[in-house]
C-alpha cells in the first residue's frame, strides 16, 4: 500500500502571465531555475513524452535517476501538468510514481501568480519519513520558484530591450537576458 504526498510552492511574478506560461511550457528550460533537475528532454518521436533526469547530492552520496513523464493536455494560460509513466524509472527495482502541475492566475496585465505542485507516491512504511521531509522539499521548491521569478524578470527585460531599442542602442539581445540552453 502507498499514499500520495504533495508538496507545493507559489510565487507572485511581476511578468505577464503569457510570458510565464511560455517559459514553463518549454519544459527543457526548467533546469535553469530548478538545479536539481539536471535535464528535461522532450522525446522527438513523441512530443507528449519527456525524459526528466534528477541529480542531487544527499546523505554524502551523489544520486541521479531519470523517468519518463506523459505531458497531459494543458489548459492554455491556466495549467500545465504531467504524470510519470509506470516502469520508466532508471533505478532498477525502484518505482517512484509522480505527477506535477503548474497553475497560473492573472494578477493584472503584467503580473501573475505561479503555483508548482509536485506529488509522489510513497510506500506506507515511509510516509512518516516523507512527511518529516515536507518542509525541506517545500523549501527547495520555494527557492526554485524564486529563481523562476528572477529568470522571468530577466527574460522579460531582455525581450523588451530587444523589442524597443533605445536611441543609439543596437537591437541585439541583452547579455543579461536569460537565453534558452
Amino acid at each position: 500500500m502507498a499514499q500520495w504526498l504533495e508538496n507545493r510552492a507559489s510565487i507572485d511574478v511581476p511578468v505577464p502571465l503569457e510570458t510565464c506560461w511560455v517559459l514553463w511550457e518549454d519544459r527543457e528550460r526548467i533546469p535553469q531555475w530548478m538545479p536539481w533537475i539536471k535535464s528535461v528532454k522532450v522525446q522527438p518521436n513523441d512530443t507528449r513524452m519527456s525524459k526528466w533526469t534528477l541529480s542531487t547530492t544527499q546523505f554524502g552520496r551523489d544520486w541521479e535517476f531519470s523517468w519518463l513523464a506523459r505531458n497531459l493536455q494543458p489548459i492554455k494560460n491556466q495549467k500545465i501538468h504531467w504524470v510519470s509513466e509506470p516502469g520508466s524509472t532508471s533505478l532498477p527495482g525502484i518505482e517512484v510514481a509522480n505527477r506535477g502541475q503548474i497553475r497560473f492566475v492573472r494578477k493584472g496585465p503584467k503580473a501573475c501568480n505561479v503555483t508548482l505542485t509536485i506529488s509522489y507516491e510513497v510506500p506506507n512504511a515511509l510516509v512518516p519519513f516523507a512527511n518529516a521531509l515536507t518542509p525541506v522539499v517545500e523549501g527547495i521548491l520555494s527557492q526554485d520558484m524564486q529563481r523562476f521569478k528572477s529568470y522571468a524578470e530577466v527574460y522579460t527585460a531582455g525581450n523588451n530591450a530587444k523589442a524597443v531599442p533605445s536611441a543609439g542602442a543596437s537591437a541585439s539581445p541583452s547579455a543579461a537576458a536569460a537565453p534558452k540552453k
